[in-house]
């Protein structure tokens, strides 16, 4: 007679083994297409169905952005710091609240001229549907939203509204 012990180790065994073979096969080719583009780019090969010349174009664009870019988020990250100083002892807007305001804005204008250039870059490097595609994709994913988005719609009930009414 077959131990229990010896029927659940090699249960846990198959299932470890099946788990690894069906994980490794649905994975190859994303881990094979990262191992030759990238964690950074992977995506953006696959998804914009990029050949290699074209994928090879967006790269180097890519590489060069990345150093103007970490310089903007450190320029960013330390008005940020500046203004939580500022803002610790402060009680009211100060002049020299204004101005750290005023250059954090320019800042972030300087950030997202730049960033914006290199969306238009990147997407002259593609396929015209392609670049399309991905500027539709990244304007969604990085531009800011408006105001108007942030209020609440004409009639349409809050939150504490709707728990009123439980």
């Amino acid at each position: 007679m077959i131990r229990p012990w010896i029927i659940a180790i090699l249960g846990v065994v198959c299932a470890l083994a099946g788990f690894i073979t069906f994980y490794g096969s649905r994975t190859a080719e994303y881990r094979k297409l990262e191992a030759e583009c990238g964690p950074e780019l992977a995506w953006i090969k696959k998804e914009f169905r990029l050949a290699d010349d074209e994928f090879e174009r967006v790269k180097k664009l890519h590489e060069a952005y990345k150093p103007v870019c970490a310089e903007m988020c450190r320029q960013v990250d330390e008005q940020n710091r500046e203004l939580a100083r500022l803002l610790q002892t402060a009680q009211g807007v100060t002049p020299e609240i204004e101005k750290t305001l005023g250059r954090a804005a320019e800042i972030r204008k300087e950030c997202q001229t730049g960033m914006l250039s290199h969306f238009f870059r990147v997407s002259q490097a593609m396929p015209p549907e392609q670049g399309r595609r991905y500027l539709a994709w990244m304007q969604a994913q990085t531009l800011l939203p408006t105001h108007e988005s942030m209020l609440p719609k004409i009639g349409a009930k809050s939150d504490d509204d709707r728990d009123a009414h439980r």
